[in-house]
């Protein structure tokens, strides 16, 4: 190895101003470090290293740079190639190289002025610090000297690999690539100690991944992954006599991977639940380096280190996110498909109201009451016999039963109950209970009416129904006094009747009205924005509805309207009013039901009735076929739908929501109720400020919340 003369960085860098062609303005501006150094203008090298004007009293410089190719603290062995710079004034006439007694010859072919080459065979000397001495002789006669050091050791090879690499520049290589099947990348290679050509070969079994099994000295050969596996290039360098020098780079070549599919478990999670994603992708069969994986949601979540076929828990923060699984193969090459898999954020949740374990009650009445408070009444027990137990529920969560003298004045099930509007002459505020089964079975519907006070927490016989017994019939509350009741069944017919009943009068006075033009229980009657009721549904085979008007010329109060499609028979289904601001805002959502003859079938549909064309259109289906199910308007006026049947047989728990801002509407999801409920109501109920919706009964036995409470926040 080498050690230059101290001063000869200087004399590169002055060279290098020199050579850059730099002009100065006056003396003291060009850096220097001798006078050879410097321009004709100002000759002499001074003191502070800038040139100056004067006359130079230097004619020769000399420098030793070193043996080519190696580092400073490097050691050599063989014939190495020793550079030496020279200059003159009147110029270079002889420059020579030598230690000691021995003088080396001028390489061939020779470096460009001012550089000068010598061989220096290393076998003459030995190993440590060889001495060396260079010398110029000039024009004029005049000479220089330089002193330095070689570091012999002639144990090293004569030869020697500087580097050898992979990859797809000379920049961006290094021991290991990886690449793609088919794909290519470049073997580089960089030899020292008079080494220029070297040999390439590759193991295991691929060598046809070649283009050539020999590499030049800072030249470059193409390699193609047209073998997949761990592949080892070694690169070889061997000298006619003596050990030679070898470097190995391994070349991973994978193949493309693929990305089959994201499976979630369900589409659809509630507040603090998370979805379970499972990825299904593959990276080949046995590649020599893995690839990469990542889920990535749309919200800025990304989940990693994913193996195939292993589920991942991802918890989405909004209505609906988005994930998709990439794939890439450890070249980074990404597989041609990224499936994806749509997470829904159900809104709304549902609790437990309270603990309290009354009995089980269906064909109840759920009433919302102007103090706040839910009166639930009546409705049949596990055996199916009717009950006059009554429940006050409050927003404490408490629910107090009224049972005995306390309770109604008779046990009554699949009755009506109205609450009375305030500005009634009488009766404000009171709610009317009407009809309804009063024998095991259920059976043997009644005449009889009553009223409960929330004033005084009791209940009061009033004028009974005229005309038929009845239960499974509707009670539609006209303005703050009259209510339209009608239709239902005496026990043995389905009825037609209608009666206009009074409940501001005292007592209570009852109007007869027309008959509807068809039998109808187990059916829905809705008041419009009009003052007019929409009826729907009722008998097997009836597809027109019919508007009662309260201001219709006696004996004609009722008339046809338009008609659901065929098939579209309901029974036991749900309709609602449209509030709001959007399109739709006014029309009736009819949801649910049955259809078809016998006990029918339940079904998911759902029509739109529009009062201004009197027609139904198709609306979105509900998520599940429902029947016996309730229904409510919410605060932010989408329509919440729950519970019921789906085959006649089974009890819900599952809701939907309805969403009816654009369109035709959409269905969304929301929680499922912690009770499985049919034949049952939904209450709205204020609990510290915030509006929320109470379920009570509905259940087959006895439940562990005989209420709960959904808050659509």
């Amino acid at each position: 190895m080498r050690l230059s003369l101290s001063r000869f960085p200087l004399v590169l860098a002055a060279a290098a101003v020199a050579a850059a062609g730099c002009a100065a303005q006056a003396d003291g501006e060009i850096p220097c470090v001798e006078d050879l150094t410097c321009p004709d203008q100002y000759p002499v090298c001074g003191p502070a290293g800038k040139c100056i004007s004067g006359t130079s009293t230097k004619n020769a410089s000399i420098a030793i740079l070193g043996p080519e190719g190696y580092t400073a603290t490097e050691f050599v062995s063989g014939t190495v190639r020793v550079l030496v710079t020279a200059r003159a004034m009147s110029g270079v006439a002889t420059v020579k190289l030598a230690s000691g007694t021995v003088v080396f010859p001028a390489s061939s072919p020779a470096a460009t002025v001012p550089v000068y080459a010598f061989d220096v065979n290393t076998g003459g000397l030995a190993n440590g610090d060889a001495p060396l001495t260079a010398s110029v002789t000039a024009g004029d006669g005049s000479t220089g000297t330089a002193t330095g050091v070689l570091h012999v050791d002639n144990t090293l090879p004569a030869i020697k690999i500087t580097s050898f690499s992979v990859g797809p520049s000379l920049a961006a290589s290094s021991g290991t690539a990886t690449i793609s099947s088919g794909g290519s990348t470049k073997l580089f290679a960089s030899l020292g100690r008079g080494a220029t050509v070297a040999t390439l070969s590759c193991a295991p079994a691929c060598g046809g991944t070649l283009s050539t099994n020999t590499i030049v000295s800072g030249s470059s050969v193409t390699v193609t992954g047209s073998v997949d596996g761990a592949l080892t290039y070694t690169l070889t360098v061997q000298p006619s006599s003596g050990p030679g020098d070898t470097a190995t780079v391994t070349l991973n070549v994978v193949p493309p991977a693929t990305a089959t599919a994201l499976n979630a478990s369900s589409p659809v999670v509630h507040h603090g639940e998370a979805a379970t994603l499972t990825p299904m992708f593959s990276f080949g069969s046995a590649p020599a380096v893995a690839g990469s994986a990542v889920v990535v949601g749309d919200d800025g979540t990304t989940y990693a280190n994913l193996s195939s076929g292993t589920p991942i828990q991802v918890a989405p923060t909004r209505p609906t996110t988005v994930y998709t699984l990439h794939v890439a193969n450890a070249a980074g090459l990404a597989a041609a498909t990224a499936p994806s898999a749509t997470v829904i954020l159900a809104t709304g949740t549902w609790s437990g109201f309270n603990l309290d374990t009354f009995a089980a009650v269906r064909g109840a009445t759920v009433t919302a009451l102007d103090n706040g408070k839910v009166l639930v009444a009546g409705g049949i027990d596990g055996l199916g016999t009717p009950s006059n137990t009554a429940y006050l529920c409050d927003a404490s969560g408490a629910c107090v039963a009224k049972t005995g003298a306390a309770g109604m004045i008779s046990a009554r099930a699949y009755h009506t109950a109205v609450k009375i509007g305030a500005a009634a002459a009488n009766n404000g505020g009171k709610v009317l209970l009407a009809g309804g089964y009063t024998a095991a079975g259920p059976a043997t519907p009644t005449l009889s009416a009553e009223l409960y006070d929330p004033a005084t927490n009791t209940f009061s016989t009033t004028t009974a129904l005229s005309g038929s017994a009845r239960a499974r019939h509707i009670a539609v509350l006209l303005d703050a006094s009259k209510i339209l009741i009608a239709g239902g069944t005496d026990g043995t017919n389905t009825l037609k009747s209608a009666i206009k009943y009074d409940a501001g009068g005292a007592p209570p006075t009852i109007t007869a009205v027309a008959d509807m033009a068809q039998v109808r229980a187990n059916f829905t009657g809705t008041l419009l924005n009009s003052g007019k009721v929409l009826v729907v549904g009722g008998a097997t085979g009836v597809l027109t509805a019919e508007l009662f008007d309260p201001a219709g010329t006696p004996g004609s109060e009722f008339s046809s309207t338009g008609a659901l499609p065929a098939g579209e028979d309901k029974r036991f289904h749900t309709a609602t009013l449209l509030s709001g601001l959007s399109p739709n805002a006014l029309k009736v959502l009819i949801s649910g039901g049955v259809t078809g003859s016998g006990s029918g079938t339940p079904t998911a549909t759902q029509f739109l009735y529009s009062s201004s064309s009197g027609t139904f259109a198709a609306a979105p289906s509900m998520a599940i076929a429902r029947a016996n199910h309730a229904v409510i308007s919410l605060i932010n006026v989408n329509i919440l739908l729950c519970g019921g049947t789906s085959t006649g047989a089974d009890t819900l728990k599952t809701c939907d929501l309805y969403d009816h801002s654009s369109g035709s509407g959409a269905i969304l999801p929301t929680d499922s109720m912690s009770e499985a409920r049919k034949d049952f109501a939904l209450a709205p109920i204020t609990i510290s400020s915030f509006g929320e919706v109470l379920a009570i009964g509905g259940t087959a036995g006895t439940p562990l919340y005989f209420a709960e409470v959904y808050d659509l926040n």
